[in-house]
């Protein structure tokens, strides 16, 4: 006997309910048993109208969408095999519902039969579609065989079984029809197995004929590693064991009902999960037979639940306070999905389904009324909107460090967890977390278990020459990010004006043009919005502006649960107060503020002096050529050049900034001096930098570029006798920044052949750490610290360094 199962889904329209009849002729060899659910949607359309009836509304509408759904199916199989035998009775579930309208009331007893019509409609017209076949119809009143009330009721499996054999004695046939989702109790009365319920029919039938498997044939194609609605690279899990696939059907896993698979399991029946619209797919086995070495299986999570929490000087010690709780919650047939007690008994918490919680409260307030009174009991804490993320595989076990890795992940998703439970076992593993996180702590746990791709969201803000070769840069390098299973996508750009946002990624070769067109500024709230949104858990903000208030802004950025990349300086440089605070932020959110390129572009400057002074080293002195435009100026001075002509080949070569007094008035040197003192734990502010200027003070001040361009040529002179008394001392003018006996100053030297700065020219710098590590030699970084191409692949080095590995 094969045990096959059908839902909605396979059987939505004429054109399913056809495939599925050729689907069981297809495997028709042994005797089969087809278990089918109503027709998709038909179900929600019966709990409609039982409510609309009951509420004492006017449900004719819904009422002639139903009969002319059914009617239209019936007549297509008419047309094809003819007359329609078994045909459910539509006048006795009007006059029932008639009934529910007129007493504004809907007995369980009433309500079961009205949801359960659907799975009659479904075995009436595949008994049709199989006419060839003398598919018997199996009424599922009678063999299957419940307890409890009318409605989510559990099958008894032992009465079950002698009930099946003697159908089946009474009637043999090859193939056999049954609804599912119904059942019938000791007095003969219809009941229902709970929504969903077609699978554990399915279940209990394959247990009670000891079939040889039990399909569920659905619309996915097996069980998965995640949710395949919201994880797009979740995987199909191939083989799984009956525990694995209880735990995870517990915990949300929607291709399963929670209670399938114990029938199987008991019976060692092996259950297979198929899709009825590419039955060609292997499809998942669930069995003993399942042998893997994957410590993790599958990741699911289930949402809508709220935690209650029963604490207070009455629970520590006390026998039997647990049992009063739960007892009183079972007496009101409240389920509980997780419980978790503190060790030192003073409070007991367990999760309800949100729908559940009014009950739950009601009941421990009736059970726990006298110790409220005499404070023995606290008020019931009550959390809402939480979710279950759970890791599940049976040989996680065998695993160290797994829960580790799971915590890990839900930090990196910046989620808080509430409560923490894991079976005996360790086959299982949940956290309960922020229902609003859910999807986002799902998506990293996914990527961090299973896919192993990374992913990096980027926002970025400048597109002027930094940020249009860094778009450059991540349109080149997508090859060799795939090939590093990272994935990369740019979901927003700005200019000083406009946001451009594409939840699909922004495409490489019309940003530009996607950006003229926004009618929206940059604003914080909006990209924040946008984040939640998307559900995007790696966000980082790059600034390759030099704008002020967006320096300002960074604190607010890595609150947000943003990482920031940073090319612009004003914030590193900013009070020695935001700093700080910038610092704390970062530790606070588990975000990184990441800002290689503020002294030395695309060399590793950040990096290296953080892991000098990381493993205990002391700056001793400090001395650099820190400023590329001025490193290419001076190399043009000592080739002969004069200040004027040196400033506008550096300028026209595109060394310096569009004003070149930015360069020259040596404030962006004492910047990056100030970055590297503060790096070196130095508690300074930019004022404290001690800056000589190669401008004298105040010239052309308040000119615009063009003019103080003109003016320039005024101090070729001053300045060539400055250069000529350097070189008749064998020495070269450069513009140095040095940090000695704690004093910080930039200027401008003569330094000679035997000085390590006196060959640095044409755009280079360098950088030379005398510490307690490194005497009485320095530990030297040099190579070229200017132009857009290598300050955006600093930039690029720094968004990399986001992931969290």
């Amino acid at each position: 006997m094969r045990v096959l199962k059908f839902g909605g889904s396979s059987l939505a329209d004429f054109a399913c309910l056809e495939q599925v009849a050729a689907l069981a002729k297809a495997q028709l060899k042994d005797e089969m048993l087809l278990v089918l659910s109503a027709p998709g949607g038909m179900t929600d359309s019966l709990v409609a109208l039982a409510s609309a009836a009951e509420q004492g509304q006017d449900f004719n509408p819904l009422w002639d969408a139903l009969v002319t759904r059914c009617n239209a199916l019936k007549a297509a199989v008419e047309e094809r095999q003819g007359t329609v035998q078994n045909w459910p009775d539509f006048n006795e579930l009007k006059n029932k519902l008639d009934g529910v309208a007129l007493i504004k009331c809907c007995p369980d007893k009433i309500r079961a039969f009205i949801i359960s019509f659907g799975e009659r409609v479904s075995v009436s017209l595949m008994q049709s579609l199989l006419a060839d076949h003398n598919a018997h119809y199996l009424q599922a009143t009678d063999c299957i065989v419940s307890t409890g009330g009318h409605i989510d009721a559990e099958a008894d499996l032992v009465a079950s079984k002698a009930r099946f054999q003697a159908v089946l004695k009474e009637s043999p046939a090859t193939v056999y029809i049954m609804p599912g989702f119904t059942a019938s109790n000791n007095k003969g009365e219809l009941t229902t197995l709970g929504r969903n319920g077609s699978d554990y029919s399915a279940a209990i039938a394959a247990a009670c004929l000891e079939a040889q498997v039990c399909q569920i044939w659905t619309d996915v194609d097996g069980v998965y590693s995640a949710d395949p609605r919201y994880i797009k690279k979740a995987t199909k899990v191939d083989f799984l064991s009956y525990k694995e696939a209880m735990e995870l059907s517990y915990f949300g896993a929607k291709v399963l009902h929670p209670k399938t698979i114990l029938p199987c399991a008991k019976a060692g029946v092996p259950c297979e999960i198929k899709n009825t619209h590419n039955p060609d797919a292997q499809g998942s086995l669930i069995s003993n037979d399942t042998v893997s070495d994957e410590p993790v299986k599958a990741l699911s999570s289930l949402q809508n639940l709220a935690m209650l929490t029963v604490s207070g000087p009455g629970m520590k010690g006390k026998v039997g306070m647990a049992s009063k709780v739960f007892n009183a919650l079972a007496h009101d047939n409240v389920s509980i999905v997780l419980i978790t007690q503190s060790s030192c008994e003073f409070s007991i918490s367990f999760c309800v389904h949100e729908s559940d919680l009014n009950l739950a409260l009601n009941a421990l307030q009736v059970a726990f009324d006298l110790e409220s009174k005499a404070g023995l009991i606290e008020p019931v804490n009550v959390q809402r909107n939480l979710a279950i993320v759970t890791l599940v595989g049976d040989n996680m076990r065998a695993h160290k460090g797994l829960a580790a890795k799971f915590f890990a992940s839900l930090a990196q998703a910046q989620v808080n967890i509430v409560a923490i439970a894991q079976d005996s076992t360790e086959s299982a593993i949940s956290a309960v977390i922020d229902g609003e996180l859910c999807n986002d702590a799902v998506k990293i746990c996914h990527e961090n278990f299973f896919t192993h791709v990374p992913s990096i969201d980027v926002f970025l803000l400048g597109c002027g020459l930094v940020g249009q070769e860094l778009i450059n840069q991540l349109e080149r390098q997508q090859a060799w990010l795939e090939k590093r299973n990272i994935k990369l996508n740019l979901y927003g750009v700005a200019n000083s004006r406009q946001l451009h946002l594409d939840g699909e990624g922004i495409a490489f070769d019309d940003w530009q043009q996607k950006l003229t067109q926004s009618e929206q500024a940059f604003d914080l709230k909006l990209v924040e919005q946008f984040v939640k949104q998307n559900h995007l858990v790696n966000p980082v903000l790059v600034d390759c502006t030099s704008s002020d208030a967006l320096a300002s802004q960074y604190v607010d950025f890595l609150n947000a649960g943003f990482h920031v990349v940073a090319a612009n300086k004003k914030a590193t440089t900013s009070s020695y107060t935001y700093y700080q605070d910038l610092i704390a932020a970062t530790h606070k959110n588990n975000r990184k503020f990441l800002y290689e390129t503020n002294v030395g572009a695309g060399l590793p400057v950040i990096d290296n002096l953080q892991s000098l002074f990381g493993a205990g080293d002391e700056l001793l002195e400090f001395s650099g050529i820190l400023s590329g435009s001025l490193s290419y100026m001076f190399g043009a001075l000592e080739d002969g050049l004069s200040l004027s002509e040196a400033t506008i080949k550096a300028k026209e070569s595109g060394f310096t900034e569009p004003d070149p007094r930015d360069d020259l008035s040596g404030t962006d040197v004492a910047r990056k001096l100030l970055i590297i003192a503060r790096e070196a734990g130095m508690k300074l502010e930019l004022s404290d930098i001690e800056v000589e200027s190669v401008l004298p003070q105040g010239f052309a001040q308040g000119d615009n570029v063009d003019e103080f361009m003109a003016k320039l040529p005024s101090l070729d002179a001053d300045f060539n006798d400055r250069i000529q008394s350097a070189a008749s001392e064998g020495k070269v003018l450069r513009y140095v920044g040095t940090i000695k006996n704690g004093h910080c100053k930039v200027g401008i030297e003569a330094v000679d052949s035997s000085h390590a700065l006196s060959v640095i020219r044409d755009g280079e710098n360098a950088l030379a750490i005398l510490s307690q590590y490194y005497q009485p030699s320095p530990f030297v970084i040099r190579g070229y610290g200017a132009g857009s191409a290598v300050t955006a692949a600093g930039v690029f080095a720094d968004i990399l360094k986001t992931l969290s590995r």
